[in-house]
């Protein structure tokens, strides 16, 4: 509280005596800029540590969610093998080729395969038929590695039997999921976007999916 004696003639001695502190403190313009400038980067990372951690936090209650999106809508590595197939049956090539895209960047005998696999399960005809015998789960976080859960899996390895009548055929499909960063242990996968990268008959070997080859 300011005294009674205190009357505003006193602010512009105070005024002008206070200036070379406040001068001496705050610096030129230029380093009051440069200070707010370092100042950014800090708060960024304050901002992403503080995201993680709300993430992490969030993931118990949003993930099971998650999962149960991915079924109703169909996004998971046996439906878009479903789908895959039902399309191959009916004859529909191209809208089944469209769920295992084309990429050139993985060079002509990727795309040999591609066409091949699909003429090769196309002859079999509309009573084609097919059960999933194995999955493979995979966490594409750092170093790919198998695991156990498939809440954490960003890639999945599917053992498939395809069959016409008493004639039996094994393929591994392999399924990417897309648009999603997985934690391991928090279960941090958001919707996952499943996507064929690649079918080939059992005993021969991926050429999208290397490991552990």
């Amino acid at each position: 509280m300011l005294s009674a004696d205190f009357s505003p003639a006193h602010a512009l001695p105070i005024g002008v005596l206070s200036l070379p502190v406040l001068s001496r403190w705050l610096g030129s313009r230029r380093r009051v800029f440069r200070y707010l400038l370092a100042l950014i980067p800090v708060l960024a990372i304050a901002f992403v540590v503080l995201g993680c951690l709300a993430v992490s936090m969030a993931a118990p209650v949003l993930a099971p969610a998650n999962r149960l999106v991915e079924r109703l809508i169909g996004e998971t590595p046996q439906a878009k093998v479903s789908a895959y197939l039902e399309l191959v049956a009916s004859g529909a090539r191209e809208e089944a080729l469209a769920l295992w895209p084309a990429d050139e960047r993985l060079g002509p005998e990727y795309e040999a395969r591609r066409q091949s696999v699909t003429t090769e399960l196309q002859d079999l005809g509309a009573d084609l038929s097919h059960r999933v015998l194995r999955i493979e789960w995979w966490s594409t976080c750092c170093e790919p590695h198998v695991i156990t859960d498939s809440r954490d899996a960003g890639f999945a390895r599917l053992w498939v039997e395809v069959s016409r009548g008493d004639e039996p055929r094994q393929y591994v499909f392999d399924v990417v999921g897309r648009g999603a960063s997985c934690w391991p242990g928090v279960e941090g996968c958001a919707v996952r976007r499943w996507q064929i990268v690649e079918v080939y008959p059992t005993g021969e070997e991926p050429l999208v999916w290397g490991w552990p080859y």
